[in-house]
C-alpha cells in the first residue's frame, strides 16, 4: 500500500489533506501538537482508514527523521509527502518582529525544506510525490502578511528545485496555492480586526472573513479545506504522473496565471 505523510495534520486543512489521502495510502499523520494530531488520527481510524500518528516539529531536522522513520515502522515505507504545517498572522509591517519573520520562515519555508530534504534522501531513486502547501499570499505583496506572504512565495520555488532534483528518478514535485479558506489563521486574524481596527466595530469574525472573500474572490465562494485536499490527492495520483514544478492556485480566481 502507499503510504503518505502529512505535516500539520492535527486539523484544518491538514487534517482534511490527511482524510482524503487515507482513502488510498496509508497516512502518518504529524503535528507539533501531539494531543491534536491524536485525536485527528483516532477520529480516521475510527473511519477504517489505515493511519499512525507522531509529533513533529518541522523547524528540527531530528523532529523529522524520526516521523519518517515512525512512519516506516509503522505503516512502510513513506512514498508520498504533503508538507501542509505552516503559520502566519496579519500585522501592520511596521510592526513586523524580528521573531515572528524568523519563526514564520522556520516553519513554512525551512519545514518544507527539511521534509523534502528528507523524503529525497530516503526515496534513492525511487518514484514519488510531492505536494507543497503555498499559498496565494505570496503572489499579492499583501503588507500585513510581509513574512507569510515571502516564505510562501520561498516554498514554491523550493518546490521546483525539488522537482528537478527529483525528476531524474520519478520524484515528482508541485504546489498548491489554497484561497480564503476558514481556518484557524483566518479565524484569528479576523478576531484581531475586530480588536485592533475601529473600522470593524460591531462586526463578527464570520462576517469580515465574508468581507474579504467577497472583495477578492471573482467567483464570490470561499474556498474549502476539502478543495485542497482534492487537488492534492490528484497531484499525488497517477492521473498527474506527467506533472512536476507546478504551481496550482485553487482560489476561486485571486491569482490568475
Amino acid at each position: 500500500m502507499k503510504v503518505a505523510l502529512v505535516t500539520g495534520a492535527a486539523g484544518g486543512l491538514g487534517a482534511a489533506v490527511a482524510a482524503r489521502l487515507a482513502e488510498d495510502h496509508a497516512v502518518l499523520l504529524t503535528d507539533v501538537d501531539a494531543d491534536r494530531v491524536a485525536a485527528a488520527a483516532a477520529k480516521l481510524v475510527s473511519s477504517g482508514a489505515t493511519v499512525a500518528h507522531t509529533r513533529c516539529d518541522v523547524r528540527d531536522r531530528e523532529s523529522v527523521r524520526a516521523a519518517f522513520t515512525t512512519a516506516e515502522e509503522r505503516l512502510g515505507e513513506v512514498t508520498a509527502l504533503a508538507n501542509v504545517a505552516g503559520i502566519g498572522l496579519f500585522v501592520p509591517f511596521p510592526e513586523l518582529t524580528d521573531e515572528q519573520w524568523d519563526r514564520t520562515f522556520a516553519v513554512n519555508t525551512r519545514g518544507t525544506f527539511l521534509s523534502c530534504q528528507e523524503f529525497l534522501r530516503r526515496r534513492a531513486g525511487r518514484p514519488g510525490a510531492i505536494v507543497n502547501v503555498a499559498s496565494i499570499a505570496a503572489r499579492l505583496g499583501m503588507d500585513v502578511l510581509a513574512d507569510y506572504g515571502p516564505s510562501k512565495a520561498a516554498v514554491i520555488e523550493l518546490t521546483h528545485a525539488v522537482a528537478r532534483a527529483g525528476a531524474v528518478t520519478g520524484v515528482r514535485a508541485n504546489a498548491v496555492m489554497p484561497g480564503l479558506i476558514w481556518t484557524d489563521m483566518w479565524r484569528k486574524t479576523s478576531e484581531w480586526l475586530l480588536e485592533s481596527d475601529p473600522a470593524y466595530a460591531g462586526s463578527t469574525p464570520e462576517k469580515i472573513f465574508a468581507g474579504f472573500v467577497d472583495a477578492l474572490v471573482p467567483m464570490k465562494r470561499p474556498q474549502t479545506t476539502d478543495d485542497i485536499a482534492a487537488i492534492v490527492s490528484f497531484l499525488m495520483s497517477e492521473q498527474a504522473v506527467n506533472i512536476t514544478g507546478q504551481t496550482i492556485a485553487v482560489d476561486g480566481g485571486v491569482v490568475m496565471t
